[in-house]
């Protein structure tokens, strides 16, 4: 039961930091996607230039 207790401060700490790292790694997924997108849409547009 000592245990259990002891390890309160960390799971604590955890519910404090999950909700940062997933806001970080969710800002750098769309980021990129964003990244992927513009460069799709570079090559479309080169193409209609050609034409």
């Amino acid at each position: 039961m000592s245990n259990l207790f002891s390890l309160l401060p960390i799971i604590s700490i955890l519910f404090y930091l999950l909700p940062f790292a997933f806001g970080i790694y969710a800002v750098v997924v769309f980021l990129k996607q964003g990244k992927e997108r513009n460069v799709l849409l570079k090559e479309i547009a080169e193409e209609l230039r050609r034409k």
